[in-house]
């Protein structure tokens, strides 16, 4: 299996590296928002960041970024002065992972 899995390109060597190589990534970006300005938090997960993608398959690389400095909240109770507050509301057309 190990065999099968370096042929393709995801054994342990790939793997780390991939993982690795993503980590940076979120500190160089972190580095650069900051520079501009910025005051985020930037993540990067899935098959590329994890290593588990092969070559050929075209994988796309999934990024969160967040604002330290934006408060989404889901009720009003959780609002904070100084902060840009959104409100995240649910509507019965929406599908269950969707918000307003």
């Amino acid at each position: 299996m190990s065999e099968v899995l370096n042929d393709i390109g995801v054994g342990k060597h790939t793997v780390k590296r991939r993982r690795s190589t993503f980590l940076w990534r979120e500190k160089l970006f972190a580095i650069e928002e900051r520079f501009l300005g910025y005051n985020t938090l930037c993540f990067h997960f899935g098959s590329q960041s994890e290593g588990t993608t092969t070559p050929g398959l075209q994988s796309d690389i999934d990024l969160l970024i967040s604002f330290i400095d934006v408060n989404i909240m889901t009720d009003w109770v959780d609002w904070k002065a100084g902060m840009s507050n959104f409100l995240m509301t649910k509507h019965v057309i929406n599908p269950p992972q969707h918000y307003l």
